[in-house]
C-alpha cells in the first residue's frame, strides 16, 4: 500500500460511507481512526496488502466492515502486538490497540512469515452477540466474476450458514 495518498483516499471513502449509513458523528470519527491506523500499519509492515471497505447490515441498522489482508512478515502473537507500547519499527506502538478499542468487533489471524488478516466492524451501537461468520469471495485466476457466495441467518434461535460454490471449482 502506498504511503499517505492511498490512506487519505480510504479514510475519505470510509467517512463518506459512515455518514451515508448514519453511524453518527462519534462512530464515524472512530471509523476514520480505525482506517487511518489500518492503512498506516499496512504501509509500514505489509507486503502485497489489500483492504476491503464495505457496508454490513443486521436487522435494523448498518455498519462498516474492513478486512485487511497481507503477505507480510506476520506477527508471532497478535495479542501482544495489540498492546499499547509494542512496536517493531520504533513508533509509539498504539495503532493496533487503537483499532481494537475503537472497533465494535475485531478479529485477526497472523502467521509469522506468511502474513496477517484483520477483520474489523464499526457499528452505531453495540452488536451484542459476535458475528456468526464472515467471508469474502473472489474469482479464480484469470476471471473477473466469482460464482461463489455465502449467507447467514438465524431462525427461531437456530443459526444457519449456506456456502455455495457457483462455478464448481
Amino acid at each position: 500500500m502506498e504511503s499517505g495518498s492511498t490512506g487519505s483516499v480510504v479514510r475519505r471513502a470510509a467517512e463518506r460511507l459512515g455518514r451515508r449509513l448514519e453511524l453518527g458523528e462519534a462512530r464515524t470519527a472512530d471509523l476514520v481512526l480505525v482506517v487511518a491506523e489500518l492503512t498506516s500499519n499496512l504501509a509500514k509492515h505489509a507486503e502485497d496488502p489489500a483492504l476491503l471497505l464495505r457496508p454490513v447490515r443486521r436487522a435494523d441498522e448498518a455498519g462498516v466492515e474492513l478486512v485487511a489482508v497481507d503477505s507480510g512478515p506476520g506477527m508471532a502473537d497478535l495479542a501482544i502486538s495489540s498492546r499499547d507500547g509494542h512496536s517493531t519499527v520504533g513508533t509509539l506502538g498504539i495503532g493496533l490497540g487503537a483499532i481494537v478499542r475503537q472497533a465494535t468487533w475485531f478479529d485477526g489471524y497472523s502467521l509469522p512469515g506468511r502474513g496477517t488478516v484483520l477483520a474489523v466492524q464499526v457499528w452505531p451501537s453495540e452488536i451484542g452477540e459476535t458475528p456468526l461468520v464472515g467471508g469474502l469471495t473472489r474469482p479464480i485466476g484469470g476471471e473477473t466474476i466469482s460464482g461463489d457466495g455465502y449467507a447467514v441467518r438465524v431462525i427461531e434461535g437456530r443459526r444457519q450458514v449456506l456456502v455455495s460454490d457457483g462455478l464448481g471449482h
